[in-house]
């Protein structure tokens, strides 16, 4: 008897000290960590929306917050990390930027100067370097996914005198059918111009443009027969036999899409000096 309640104990003892009371960041700009339960306290870090934590003590240290006009009521809550990419170990939150409900983390990349997010788009790991260079970022978006129409959002991390941002698009050509597709992305491209977006907040948010049809199927003139060629080298001859009739780009089963979705982000600082970074997002073809 006495074994098997020691062995309850332990078990009780082991749940004890696995048991997590985890929730998700849920504060659009991020959720600041104090060192105290204190809004005066030293900051010791920042959680992106859709970071996990644990909370691992609860102060009854009461909070009112206005937060978009809305008055947000909780308490200071002790919370460690549970992420292995974030530093921060632990310390104080205000819970009424928490939540049980578990939130996908949002994109987001990190310079120096400011952070960009964009809303209701997944994290992604940027591809290789372009020509080795930090400004220039390249991303793969998930299927049925895109920045259209979303909100970018620019967190500065020195004054500054203006941010703004440009958005540009590329076309390529594609041959599909009803079972699979031949993208056609390392030859002739349509690129639209740079065209600034609108700020929406104090230049720290942006709407992304949305494309219509007519902007997606714009292209440059090109010879026709060069295509066929094309075709025949990057896909192979059965793809090439599909198109053998074909007297245009604008004829079945040649199509123009959207490949690409390109920002650029301007920002000049207090003392003039300015800093200017390019992001590219590849949109799947074909599908």
């Amino acid at each position: 008897m006495k074994t098997i309640i020691k062995i309850l104990v332990i078990v009780a003892a082991s749940n004890f000290a696995n048991a997590q009371d985890i929730q998700y960041v849920s504060a659009e700009n991020g959720l600041v960590v104090r060192e105290r339960p204190s809004r005066g306290a030293i900051r010791v870090g920042t959680l992106d929306y859709g970071t996990a934590i644990e909370i691992t003590e609860h102060t009854q240290l009461q909070l009112d917050v206005v937060d978009n006009n809305e008055k947000i009521s909780g308490e200071w809550v002790k919370i460690k990390s549970i992420e292995n990419d974030n530093d921060m170990a632990e310390g104080f939150v205000f819970n009424g930027f928490l939540t049980v409900e578990k939130l996908k983390k949002r994109f987001i990349v990190n310079y120096d100067e400011f952070t960009v997010s964009i809303e209701d788009v997944t994290e992604k790991m940027p591809e290789a370097l372009i020509e080795n260079r930090d400004d220039i970022l390249s991303f793969h978006l998930d299927l049925d996914e895109s920045i259209e129409g979303k909100t970018i959002r620019v967190k500065h991390h020195t004054e500054f005198r203006s941010i703004k941002i440009f958005q540009k698009h590329e076309n390529s050509i594609a041959i599909t059918d009803e079972a699979s597709h031949c993208d056609i992305i390392d030859w002739q491209h349509y690129y639209s111009s740079w065209k600034p977006l609108n700020a929406i907040e104090n230049h720290r948010k942006f709407k992304a443009k949305r494309y219509s049809d007519l902007d997606t199927t714009k292209f440059i003139e090109i010879d026709i027969e060069e295509l066929k060629l094309i075709v025949n080298e990057t896909c192979g001859k059965a793809w090439s036999e599909t198109i053998k009739d074909v007297k245009s780009i604008k004829e079945a089963p040649v199509s123009i899409t959207l490949s690409k979705i390109f920002l650029r982000i301007v920002m000049t600082d207090i003392d003039g000096h300015i800093t200017e970074k390019i992001i590219i997002f590849e949109i799947p073809m074909g599908c």
